[in-house]
């Protein structure tokens, strides 16, 4: 059966990236590595597109691309110039955008530093003295910088992972929770002093005020300690104030004032949070009444802290972990056997009793990453809602936060559905399918078959991978083949290791030592799972998916891309070709090689770059399709219009991803449907050579 074409028009030249501007910005944190490149925080001072200068929100995260090394990029606190991309995923009007920049030769650093960037500096360097060469001290001095002064560049990234695995990260971003804290600690030792409460409350506003500075006055602190100082300050003037109108006059107030904080989660997780505590504390107390009455203060706020935050770190974070739930019953006490000590040493940095103080924070810190690896062994997805359900579960919410009558129906609801929604089994289903996961840039390719699924890459984006199998409620992998070590390859890799049960992590034996490729081995040995350095003439039974690796040799002095896996997947009668990013040179070694590469369904090289898919490459494979898989917002228009050209005179029909096109089936009447804004119909040509 011949096989139509249908091929969109693409202008090879057109670009889909951010907006070109220049910028001026403060550094706000140290460096750590992400899928782009290095990325930090930067507080922007001027963006210039062309001669116009842009009003934009003022914190943003900056990434920077082509650096070896953080040692090449400006130290946190400087003040920076430079050209980039200004990019948002233009989903959501008041989404915050990023600052791309390509590589470190476009930034540079200027004279002038503020004077609270200089101390907060300062401080980690004291720290850092106080310390010595002690593991444990070092460790605990970065614990330190990060909960005091917003410094989180000392903490390790696997600890960070198994911290956010387990639904305790929260314990190490400086916001409300901090700031309360403080101002606690301060109330007490004024207390111990004999301090008058008013008094009191004056010298707290510019404690809350001044810990605010030092940890960055970045918009969770920020908005924590202006509010605790309006607090502060209504009490002293005697206003007769009522907790639930004010903390929601604090939240409507800061949202007027930023809305762009409207898509910032450490606003909706405090807001949310403290709004459930102040309505519910009481009623929930009254309610168990078998626990003594010194108990049920404290076991209420535990009960409702949950019920409140899990509904809303799932549907943030797209993941909940139940363990984790039983340790943060335990996260009051923890914050402040944290945060006390840390404060202390960083308040006395330099001197010998900071060591002491790191000393007995370190301990802290390893009974810490104890309750999370074990908190961490169980995560369960959460799939994002659609719009109308985000719509619907916040009008009730917000009922379930007001003094309205019903409020307690309200508030059952919202936690029945949270659950209802998250435990809810996906939908069986027996087709074969090959699916193109929308991640923004890269490719990420899942090929199912019934309870079977093989992942191949995780795109360039940390979270958008997991949070779209989450979508798709897959929450298993019989394998995660990494194709290639390149950042649109595997970006998204780590967090499907983290939040999804993974059976194997199959990987190229030639690249297998490559850095991006070692983090992830490291790291699929932290969570159990099977490491597969694989080479051609590698066979693996997925239970549905049967896979025969063809490339690369297991010994050869290949260049990057040709060095890709080259994988046949053969599941349910359907035999998709997956090629990574080889380009013409391993296309012939394999259209000259002795393997059978007759395939259904073919991923086009290199996204569909035109120095792949040469013409005696697809003769040899014969496709009936062939996928352009670039993620939904490629910064380049692919295929290239060189491919177009070869695949047309092949007889396959191209399918683009950027062009909408998400899902291929294999249909009962022998054929392939593929499912984009219309479902399309695709004959299989006959005569492939298949073994």
């Amino acid at each position: 059966m011949a096989a139509c074409v249908w091929a969109p028009r693409v202008d090879p030249s057109a670009r889909r990236g951010g907006l070109p501007v220049r910028f001026v910005a403060t550094v706000r944190d140290g460096w750590t590595e992400g899928a782009y490149g290095w990325q930090n925080r930067v507080r922007l001072e001027r963006v210039e597109a062309g001669p116009e200068v842009l009003r934009t929100v003022r914190e943003v995260r900056v990434l920077v691309g082509g650096a070896g090394s953080p040692l090449a990029l400006p130290e946190a606190g400087t003040r920076i110039e430079g050209t980039g991309e200004f990019v948002t995923r233009g989903r959501l009007p008041l989404e915050r955008p990023s600052l791309r920049v390509k590589s470190p030769a476009l930034v540079r650093q200027v004279e002038g530093r503020a004077v609270i960037d200089r101390w907060r500096q300062k401080g980690v360097e004291l720290l850092e003295r106080s310390a010595g060469v002690d593991a444990r001290r070092l460790r605990a001095a970065g614990l330190a910088a990060a909960l005091c002064l917003g410094r989180t560049e000392g903490l390790r990234r696997g600890e960070i992972q198994d911290l956010r695995r387990s639904g305790l990260a929260h314990l190490l971003a400086v916001s409300g929770m901090n700031v309360g804290l403080v101002a606690v600690m301060g109330w007490w030792v004024m207390q111990a002093v004999g301090l008058a409460p008013r008094t009191r409350r004056w010298l707290l506003i510019p404690v809350v005020l001044t810990f605010g500075l030092l940890a960055g006055w970045d918009a969770p602190v920020r908005r924590a300690a202006l509010g605790a100082a309006a607090y502060l300050g209504g009490r002293q003037f005697g206003r007769p104030l009522r907790a639930l109108p004010v903390v929601w006059g604090v939240v409507a107030g800061l949202v007027l004032a930023e809305p762009a904080a409207l898509h910032d989660a450490s606003l909706v997780l405090s807001a949310g949070i403290t709004l459930a505590l102040v309505r519910w504390t009481v009623p929930v107390a009254e309610a168990l009444r078998l626990l003594p009455a010194s108990a049920r203060t404290e076991a209420a706020a535990v009960v409702v802290a949950q019920a409140s935050s899990s509904p809303l770190v799932g549907g943030l974070f797209g993941a909940v972990a139940p363990l984790g739930m039983i340790v943060n019953t335990l996260a009051a006490p923890l914050s402040f056997l944290l945060l006390a000590p840390a404060l202390g040493a960083t308040a006395m940095a330099g001197t010998g009793a900071a060591g002491w103080l790191l000393e007995a924070l370190g301990w802290v810190q390893t009974v810490l990453d104890g309750l999370a690896e074990w908190a961490g062994q169980t995560v369960w997805t959460v799939p994002p809602p659609p719009i109308w359900m985000a719509v619907a579960f916040l009008v009730v919410a917000v009922a379930a936060l007001s003094p309205w009558r019903r409020a307690g129906f309200a508030a059952l609801t919202v936690c029945a559905g949270a659950v209802a929604w998250t435990v809810l089994p996906a939908r069986a289903g027996s087709a074969p399918t090959v699916r193109l996961l929308r991640v923004g840039e890269g490719m990420a390719l899942l090929v199912r078959d019934g309870q079977s699924a093989v992942l191949f890459d995780g795109g360039r984006s940390e979270w958008e991978a997991a949070r779209d199998l989450a979508r798709l409620r897959v929450r298993r992998l019989d394998a995660l083949v990494v194709t290639h070590p390149d950042a649109d390859h595997v970006g998204g890799a780590p967090m499907v290791l983290e939040r999804l049960e993974v059976r194997r992590l199959v990987f190229p034996v030639l690249t297998g030592d490559s850095p991006a490729i070692v983090a992830l081995r490291r790291q699929a040995r932290r969570f159990g799972v099977e490491e597969v350095g694989a080479s051609a003439g590698v066979r693996l039974d997925l239970r549905g998916v049967e896979l025969e690796i063809l490339w690369p040799p297991g010994a050869a002095r290949l260049a990057d891309n040709d060095a890709s896996l080259v994988a046949l997947a053969k599941v349910g009668g359907m035999r998709v070709l997956v090629t990574g990013d080889i380009e013409s040179g391993a296309e012939t070694a394999l259209a000259s090689g002795t393997a059978a590469l007759g395939a259904d369904v073919l991923q086009l090289a290199h996204h569909g770059s035109r120095t792949s898919s040469t013409a005696q490459f697809l003769e040899s494979v014969r496709p009936s399709l062939a996928l352009a898989v670039s993620g939904i917002r490629p910064r380049w228009r692919y295929p290239h219009v060189e491919v177009m050209r070869r695949i047309r005179a092949s007889g396959a029909v191209i399918l683009a991803q950027s062009e909408g096109f998400e899902e291929v089936r294999w249909n009962v009447e022998g054929g392939l449907t593929v499912v984009g804004s219309e479902p399309v119909k695709v004959g299989v040509r006959t005569g492939i050579p298949r073994e």
